[in-house]
């Protein structure tokens, strides 16, 4: 895949994503790289726009494009069964988001994890509570998909920062 092209998508088209194409993006979260293979991740595909408007409610900020999205995955993790678990959780996430844009979907990470709502509960207590997801599953963000109602610009070299790339020692470039 090249990299470049891929660029967090927030306005989306009224368009269903086709059941084939959820699969594959959840096969990619479940094939996901774990800590000693422990496969701690679990996911909530929500594509009901009611409940998806809801959860957009789960962030004071930054969330408020996730109402108009045609399916959002909550990517959660089973809490102590990984010393790993926040990376895992993250790479899940991150292999969601790189088989969307294989698939000519747009998507954008939603954090919730250590985040709070509009009125100061955790996002992580709002979302399990739309849901019904166990106290014992963390939640660290949402996957907001859907075919791309907007364009960005690829990224260019001129965007790729090589002075944060150190060779054997700190510094050394």
């Amino acid at each position: 895949m090249d990299f470049t092209t891929r660029r967090s998508i927030r306005k989306y088209k009224d368009m269903p994503v086709e059941k084939e194409k959820i699969d594959e993006l959840l096969k990619a979260g479940l094939l996901a790289p774990t800590g000693r293979n422990s496969r701690p991740c679990e996911f909530i595909v929500i594509d009901d726009k009611e409940l998806i408007k809801e959860v957009g409610e789960l962030r004071e900020h930054g969330s408020s494009f996730v109402k108009d999205a045609p399916l959002v995955i909550g990517v959660m993790g089973e809490i102590g069964k990984s010393t790993t678990l926040l990376a895992d959780c993250s790479i899940a996430g991150f292999a969601i988001q790189v088989k969307a844009h294989e698939l000519g979907l747009g998507s954008c990470w939603v954090h919730v994890n250590e985040r709070k709502t509009a009125d100061g509960r955790t996002s992580e207590e709002y979302f399990r509570e739309k849901v019904g997801a166990p106290d014992n599953l963390m939640v660290m963000c949402l996957i907001v998909i859907g075919y791309p109602n907007e364009e960005k610009p690829f990224y260019t070299e001129k965007d790729i920062n090589l002075n944060k790339v150190s060779y054997n020692k700190y510094g050394k470039r």
